[in-house]
């Protein structure tokens, strides 16, 4: 029989050769449903921080879960700088920055504690690019409907930042179990465009994740900011959004 803590050391000195999952996670049941994932092993979880030449798998797409207590991990570090964060729903966004803004004030730094949550604000992409992508012709009907299309990638964050042009986004996903200390983390990397092109599936669409049935305690209600919708599928399934 293995010994828990030989194989818990083993894990910790294995090196990552690619993410531990790649896709987006567009609704909180995609990210329970990737929590879900790496408890039963189907996904592994980071046990230890990321060493410099790891750091190169994260790119668009890429998916990490940890548990802070078995990984040690208290603050995700990914070596790239990013926005403060948006709340969007049960998540936070994060838009990658050049090294400095408009303001010559730093961006957040990877390691900084996470920023308290900003309220919403205004349409993420510059009204320049706006104006460009309607022939030079930005109407408030044409924002509304860019809002609306962006919403579920890019939330709220505004052009305050000097964004990276063509840079990522960050969506995280925290979650306590109840009576434990356990705290888990997902931590998704992905780019306007790889999700607009649909070259990323969401963990709910794929036959083998929307199968899995979630844990209660990852459903407690006590864990979530805005509760996800529940929704009948054509399948007779539950669904989260």
């Amino acid at each position: 029989m293995d010994d828990p803590a030989s194989t818990q050391a083993s894990e910790a000195q294995q090196q990552w050769t690619e993410p531990p999952w790649v896709g987006f996670l567009e609704t909180t049941e995609d990210a329970l449903l990737i929590l879900e994932a790496a408890r039963r092993r189907l996904v592994p979880r980071v046990t230890r921080r990321l060493a410099d030449r790891e750091r190169k798998l994260i790119n668009s797409g890429s998916v990490f879960v940890f548990e802070e207590e078995e990984s040690g991990i208290k603050r995700w570090a990914d070596g790239l700088l990013w926005s403060p964060s948006r709340i969007l729903g049960n998540f936070l966004l994060y838009r990658e920055t050049n090294k400095r803004n408009p303001y010559g004030t730093p961006a957040t730094r990877p390691e900084d504690p996470t920023p308290a949550p900003y309220p919403s604000g205004a349409l993420s992409r510059p009204r320049d690019d706006l104006t460009a992508a309607t022939g030079g012709h930005s109407t408030a009907g044409s924002s509304r409907l860019d809002r609306a299309r962006e919403r579920p990638f890019l939330g709220s964050l505004t052009n305050s930042q000097m964004f990276k042009e063509g840079g990522m986004m960050k969506k995280t996903f925290s979650l306590t179990l109840p009576n434990t200390t356990q705290t888990h983390h997902v931590v998704s990397y992905y780019t306007e465009a790889d999700v607009e092109a649909g070259r990323l599936r969401t963990p709910s669409s794929l036959p083998d994740f929307a199968a899995l049935e979630i844990s209660p305690e990852l459903l407690d209600k006590t864990h979530f900011r805005v509760q996800p919708r529940v929704e009948i599928g054509e399948d007779g399934r539950v669904r989260f959004r």
